[in-house]
Parts: structure tokens; C-alpha cells; sequence
């Protein structure tokens, strides 16, 4: 299932998807307070490390100009960085994918239900409609995919992976660059779907077989980001994320593509990584 929200804004900071994800919370909170604590239990919660079942978009209007300024990322925390300044009467794009039936009512009858959301900074996001989208049914074992907003992949240290951008020819990488990547990018996604489709914390149905990434039209691209827990433990303002964006080919079984097309690809898809759409 997918939703495109409108929201009429003037203006918008490089540091964005923490805020649309306290957006999510406080829809589903005034839809559904149980669910929402169901998604987003305590920490010390067996299930605090629940995968999200959704992923999420920021599209903003052409004609924007970036200007560096001062944002107030949480209390005492600010820092100077860029803001994006919107033509007059401009509205910005809110895309949310999920899997589950049950989160996407939530999520849009709380949206309804607000109408405006401050967003900090003196940002005020006021609604204008939200729109289901048609969501494509994946049938094939092999899948053109573009990236909706960029993804995540690391190894289990916490290291980014990036997948090979050209292959073959001067600096063009090799079939073990490529068979490396997708040994990183099959274990993450083994992790996820596991945890997606098992039930009340069982071991749940992992892959139904091993994905094959496949390169078609790639770049690297660094996403600033922060969430209240890393600036609690590290005492810096934000992180900094090297993802990667583009188009790629994905071989598998239909029920994987099908399910990572709703939920997204690699890590952090609840924060606004790893969408993606069918080409």
C-alpha cells in the first residue's frame, strides 16, 4: 500500500527525516495509541528492535534555494547547516509505503485527524490530502527498481557497503566486488524479512532465496541524519550516512521483490531510507 501526502510548507532543513518520523508517531498515536506502542515499544522491550513494516519519502518543489542558517535540532542542540527555502504557495511530498494493512489505516486516519504538524523551527506543515497510490504487483523474478530516497547497507560493524558502480573497463569493478556486496546486501535482507514475517517474536520465514543485486545506474551519496539516541550517546548533533542512490536490477523470488518494494531496501526504511519504485 501506498499514500502521497500534500503539505502546503515554505521552507524545509537538510535534517528532516526525524521529524517526519515523530509525524508517523503522533498520527498513529491519535488513530491507534495501542498500535502505536505495539510499533514503537520501550526500549528495554523485548521487541524494541522491531522492524518497521514501512518506508518513507521527503519530495520537495523545484525552484527551491538552499540557504545556510541556524536550526534547533532538539532542546540545547542546534547548529548551522542548510534550509530549503520554497517558492511562494509551494507544497511538498510525503510518499509512505507499507506491507501492513493495519499501519496505513492508522497512519492515514491520523493524518486526517491533525491537519497541521509543527515541525520545529518554525516550520508548520498543514495538510492538504492524502492520496492512495497504486501500488504495482511484482509477478517476475528479475525487477528494475529505482531509488526513491537513498539506501542503506553496512556490514555487521556498522561500516557502509556501497555495491559496485561500473563494471568492467579502467577502475570498472570485478564479479568478486559484486558477489561481495550481495553477500552483505542477502544477510541484511535474511534479517529483515525474518523479523517482518515472524510472530510473536519466533523465528519467522526468512528469504525464499538468495537475491542477485544487479548495478544498471549508481552513485554514492552522503545523508546527514539524527535520531535523540545518537546524539545521547555520542554527543554529536548528527550522523553522517554513506548510502547510494540510482537504478539497479534485483533477481529473486517474487514474494521478497514484492515484500521489499513495500517496506524498502536496507536499514533504517522506518527513517526514511531504502524506498524504491518499479521502472
Amino acid at each position: 500500500m501506498r499514500i502521497k501526502v500534500t503539505f502546503k510548507t515554505n521552507k524545509l532543513p537538510i535534517l528532516y527525516r526525524h521529524r517526519f518520523m515523530a509525524l508517523i508517531k503522533e498520527a498513529l498515536n491519535k488513530s491507534d495509541a495501542g498500535y502505536k506502542e505495539y510499533l514503537y515499544p520501550a526500549k528495554d522491550s523485548e521487541y524494541s528492535k522491531k522492524v518497521k513494516p514501512f518506508t518513507f519519502n521527503v519530495s520537495m518543489p523545484s525552484g527551491r534555494i538552499a540557504k545556510k542558517e541556524k536550526i534547533i535540532i532538539d532542546e540545547g542542540v542546534e547548529i548551522e547547516d542548510t534550509i530549503f527555502h520554497f517558492p511562494q504557495n509551494s507544497s511538498l511530498s510525503f510518499y509512505v509505503s507499507s506491507s501492513e494493512y493495519q499501519f496505513m489505516v492508522c497512519l492515514y486516519n491520523g493524518l486526517l485527524s491533525m491537519k497541521e504538524f509543527d515541525f520545529g523551527n518554525g516550520i508548520i506543515l498543514q495538510l492538504q490530502r492524502v492520496v492512495m497510490l497504486n501500488e504495482k504487483k511484482i509477478n517476475n523474478d528479475e525487477v528494475t527498481f529505482k531509488t526513491n530516497s537513498p539506501i542503506s547497507i553496512e556490514d555487521k560493524n556498522g561500516k557502509p557497503v556501497l555495491p559496485p558502480f561500473e563494471k568492467g573497463g579502467m577502475g570498472g569493478f570485478s564479479d568478486k566486488d559484486l558477489e561481495t556486496f550481495n553477500t552483505h546486501f542477502n544477510a541484511i535482507h535474511n534479517g529483515i524479512l525474518e523479523n517482518i514475517r515472524g510472530e510473536n517474536g519466533k523465528k519467522g520465514q526468512r528469504l525464499f532465496q538468495p537475491l542477485e543485486f544487479i548495478p544498471v545506474k549508481l552513485k554514492k551519496q552522503v545523508v546527514k541524519h539524527t535520531l535523540k539516541g545518537f546524539r545521547e550517546k555520542t554527543g554529536k548533533p548528527y550522523m553522517t550516512l554513506t548510502c547510494f542512490e540510482g537504478c539497479f536490477k534485483l533477481k529473486g523470488d517474487p514474494r521478497d521483490l514484492q515484500m521489499l518494494y513495500q517496506i524498502g531496501m536496507g536499514l533504517r526504511t522506518g527513517q526514511g531510507f531504502g524506498m524504491v519504485e518499479v521502472v
